[in-house]
């Protein structure tokens, strides 16, 4: 059995930490993209490009061309949603992390080893979610797991890594957000424990085109203080 061990971040962990932060959203980008495929106003979108051109010109060629288009949208929609989480993280909190996670009072970043290896990370800071008014609460934050380290358990730890920060903080829960696109996590989540509180639905034009919703959950602390 490997040796796991989960430890605080240090410098040296930045390279190892980008590179899982940057591949763990691009690779939400194929999922959200089929997530967009399967909406129904999507599909409607494709049969209107595909039979406009269709009966207007008798143009079987642009008929096909129309539908492509659409695709590429999505596409890129879901593309970009991912690929501008990580542009701006890299250039907020990710940018120094002792800084914004390792100096300042409730905020913390940690890495797990297996057998001396990188295979996971995750943060926690104090909560800016929703939740009930004047209540202290830790929010989990960066937990991504190395692709071929994945099932094993890793997650599970982390999250409760952050759970046992926040007993210790004296916190009432632990808090997250994530997409619905996701369903990895959110299955995680629910075997961890956390229960979905509410989900909303994204403002932006290219997250209402692919449908993408935020949905929260939240970690009751037992006999936290």
């Amino acid at each position: 059995m490997p040796t796991l061990n989960v430890r605080q971040y240090k410098h040296s962990d930045f390279p190892a930490v980008k590179k899982l932060f940057i591949e763990g959203c691009h690779e939400h980008a194929y999922s959200t993209f089929y997530h967009a495929l399967r909406q129904p106003h999507n599909w409607l979108l494709m049969i209107l490009g595909f039979l406009l051109p269709l009966v207007t010109v008798g143009s079987i060629l642009l008929a096909i061309l129309d539908v492509v288009v659409v695709l590429v949208v999505l596409w890129l929609c879901g593309r970009k949603f991912f690929y501008d989480i990580v542009t701006n993280c890299l250039a907020a909190d990710l940018r120094d992390i002792p800084k914004y996670y390792l100096q300042r009072e409730g905020y913390n970043y940690w890495v797990m080893e297996s057998d001396g290896e990188f295979v996971g990370m995750v943060a926690a800071l104090p909560s800016y979610l929703p939740g009930e008014k004047g209540e202290k609460n830790t929010e989990l934050k960066r937990m991504f797991v190395v692709k071929s380290h994945r099932g094993k358990g890793i997650a599970k730890i982390l999250c409760r890594t952050v759970i046992e920060f926040a007993r210790k903080k004296g916190c009432k829960a632990v808090i997250l957000s994530t997409t619905t696109v996701q369903t990895s996590a959110t299955h995680l989540y629910r075997s961890v424990g956390f229960r979905c509180t509410h989900t909303s639905y994204m403002t932006g034009f290219t997250e209402r085109l692919v449908k993408l919703q935020w949905i929260y959950f939240r970690y009751d602390i037992p006999n936290s203080k």
